[in-house]
């Protein structure tokens, strides 16, 4: 779920707003409040929300101000302006600095709407652009570095940020020795798949070791890992043939090629270790992979970071429905093509499923998974095989959900309560109980009817109490004792708890 900031100086228009927001039955919830530019800036700088809604006329710092320099900070967040008729001027110039909408007072469910339904389109369309942006540049790079093992024309403009990311590494070739093996009954239509699932087989092993490495797929059967300075690549070699003959049945060779200190020396590298280890051409029958096998390793990781995303934000319903459209797009596909794409969703689901539900790999049901989709011979039994790696994603993600969101609020409010004085980010907090920020703070705020940030005020206004009413403490050392370095941001906040100033409320409880 999105998160934005309400900033708004009439506490009843606020509240009312934060009221209409959370019933609007829209993708967004309300992390925080500030009634001022001053004390927004520092909560935006701590919670980092998608959205902001600030009224333009507050005391301290007013919503333009903090409209110019938070986006200068922070040129993601987007804002919406609320303003009266008399501050139309004044709203037009908030547009000019990057404002995304204007909302006139008083306003209405309908206008909330549909304000938040256009920057939460917007947000959704910022964010794919992104990860195609970043899958095109992964592409041009790998395209890149491969045209240079095969000394191919190239464009420059990749060549200083493949230089860089070298920095002093070890070449390491793998061969598949033959994609029909006796043992298998593999074709000739098979070997995209199983080029596909050999990378993913490395990639993985890699991750899981956290051995950092760039690989590829040079030409058929061909792949080049770039390692960084390791000595780790004996193991790795003996674990990626043991791993990919164990999964697959295929036979794999591997030659260190030696150290590599520039782009220009990885052709020579790899011409050597070809004729050094008389590596036999390919046979005539056998055909390069297709032009748009990369792409395929692309759409895993744009998977990975949709699924990831859903997550975070605690989304289950659409994180099904993305799963159903993924199965549902394959339709239409040759079958070979629909195993791979098949094949790519399996992947990110099991990269997504070990890295953000703590899942330790099963190379020998990965075995048996990969042997049904080898034996699917239409699209509707890919389309089921693709359904049942979902059901069994889904399932890992409700019982990760149920080991960590079990007294997750609890246990948080326990921590808050031993380091309420220090300083205590919401992520902070969400680590200490194993869940990501987002998703924690809209299961803290469905437990408790409080925000997180608001939870935290109470706890600390209570215990601010104490200490002036049985303590004989200066009011800038209880600022201090209870986690605020500003004591009159303490003594605003303690007034609008209580109704009374520090100084009162001693007066009146000691």
């Amino acid at each position: 779920m999105n998160q934005l900031l309400l900033v708004e100086d009439e506490p009843l228009f606020r509240k009312g707003l934060a009221k209409m927001i959370a019933g609007s039955g829209t993708d967004w919830s309300v992390c925080g409040e500030a009634e001022n530019g001053m004390d927004a800036e520092a909560m935006i700088a701590e919670l980092l929300p998608d959205l902001v809604i600030t009224d333009i006329r507050m005391p301290l710092m007013n919503g333009l101000e903090l409209l110019q320099r938070v986006k200068a900070r922070f040129p993601d967040i987007e804002f919406i302006v609320i303003t009266g008729f008399q501050d139309f001027q004044y709203a037009q110039t908030a547009l000019r600095y990057g404002a995304l909408d204007l909302l006139i007072k008083p306003c209405s469910k309908q206008d909330i709407n549909r304000a938040l339904d256009k920057v939460y389109e917007l947000v959704l369309e910022k964010q794919a652009k992104l990860r195609k942006a970043e899958t095109e540049h992964q592409l041009q790079l790998e395209n890149t570095l491969r045209a240079v093992f095969l000394k191919f024309p190239y464009r420059m403009e990749p060549v200083e940020e493949l230089e860089r990311d070298l920095g002093t590494s070890k070449l390491i070739l793998f061969r598949v020795m033959d994609y029909y093996p006796a043992h298998k009954q593999y074709t000739k239509r098979d070997v995209p798949l199983l080029q596909f699932a050999v990378l993913n087989i490395i990639s993985e092993l890699l991750d899981i070791h956290r051995i950092a490495g760039k690989l590829l797929l040079i030409e058929y059967g061909r792949y080049a890992l770039l390692l960084k300075d390791t000595d780790q690549e004996e193991a790795v070699c003996a674990a990626v043939c043991h791993t990919v003959n164990h999964l697959l049945g295929l036979c794999v060779s591997s030659h260190a090629a030696g150290s590599v200190k520039g782009l220009a020396q990885l052709a020579d590298l790899y011409e050597a270790a070809v004729e050094g280890t008389k590596i036999a051409e390919r046979p005539e029958k056998e055909e390069e992979p297709e032009a748009a096998f990369p792409m395929n390793r692309a759409r895993q990781q744009l998977i990975r970071a949709q699924l990831a995303a859903f997550m975070i934000a605690g989304q289950m319903e659409p994180l099904k429905q993305y799963l159903g459209q993924l199965i549902k797009g394959i339709h239409g596909l040759s079958v070979e093509n629909g195993k791979i794409e098949a094949l790519s969703l399996s992947f990110a689901l099991q990269d997504t499923a070990r890295k953000e539900l703590e899942r330790i790999a099963e190379p020998q049901v990965l075995t048996a998974r990969i042997g049904e989709l080898h034996g699917c011979v239409s699209i509707g039994e890919v389309q089921g095989w693709m359904a049942a790696e979902t059901d069994r994603f889904l399932d890992n993600f409700h019982t990760w959900q149920g080991k960590y969101s079990e007294n997750a609020v609890s246990k948080a409010a326990r921590y808050m309560e031993e380091h309420y004085a220090e300083q205590l980010p919401l992520q902070q907090v969400a680590s200490q109980v194993h869940l990501n920020a987002a998703y924690f703070s809209h299961l803290f705020k469905k437990e408790t009817g409080r925000s997180f940030v608001d939870y935290l005020v109470e706890l600390r206004m209570e215990k601010a109490k104490q200490l002036l009413a049985n303590t004989d403490m200066k009011i800038t050392e209880v600022s201090g004792r209870i986690g605020y370095d500003l004591p009159n941001y303490f003594a605003k906040l303690f007034k609008q708890a209580t109704g009374l100033t520090p100084k009162d409320y001693r007066k009146l409880h000691q």
